[in-house]
């Protein structure tokens, strides 16, 4: 039954870019793959990407439990590309689009807690065409030197439905985290179940 939960609205994705790198003496073109699958309760991404002729492999994945007004949230994030790996654990209480909580976060052999906030928005504008957009913001602060540290995650995506299984998606994923900034904006294919 667990399986058959989790399993439900499977959406697969995927996306392909390919550039010109910016340094001449490189004849190697950049690209990034990206493959994944998710529905409400979880989601594993991962991207292959070539940049400036170095090689790289990023990878998210998070499951979620909602029990009634609440939702527990493991997270695991590895993008070599930007040199950060961590796992965190947001536990929030929800009302409508918006919750507040608490964040684990482990990163650099340390484990630091904080306060997380966060607001969620969907909008069906007709049956072809959907907005969903998220931020979600992170206050850390250090027990040994006092210092607060404020994270932040963005996201904002169009989707647009071509049939009854394939969506066409425009992504702009915007991340600062423990003082690295990154950001994507992507077109990519999603075909659910």
């Amino acid at each position: 039954m667990v399986v058959q939960g989790l399993l439900s609205s499977l959406i697969f994705f995927t996306s392909f870019s390919a550039r010109t790198p910016n340094d001449e003496t490189i004849k190697s073109d950049d690209y990034e793959i990206t493959i994944g699958f998710k529905n409400e309760s979880m989601y594993f991404k991962r991207d292959w990407e070539r940049e400036l002729n170095e090689k790289y492999v990023d990878d998210e994945i998070w499951f979620e439990w909602k029990p009634k007004n609440f939702y527990i949230k493991p997270q695991y994030v590895n993008k070599t590309s930007r040199d950060l790996q961590y796992g965190k654990t947001d536990i929030r209480y929800r009302t409508g689009d918006y919750s507040i909580g608490y964040t684990g976060l482990y990163a650099d052999k340390a484990f630091e807690s904080g306060l997380s906030l966060g607001v969620s928005k969907k909008k069906e504008i007709n049956h072809t065409l959907s907005l969903e957009a998220k931020w979600d913001g992170y206050i850390f602060r250090s027990d040994i030197t006092g210092e607060s540290r404020f994270d932040m995650e963005d996201y904002a995506k169009i989707n647009y439905k071509i049939n009854e299984h394939l969506t066409l998606t425009n992504i702009f994923d915007y991340n600062n985290v423990k003082g690295k900034k990154y950001y994507k904006f992507k077109i990519g294919l999603e075909y659910e179940l």
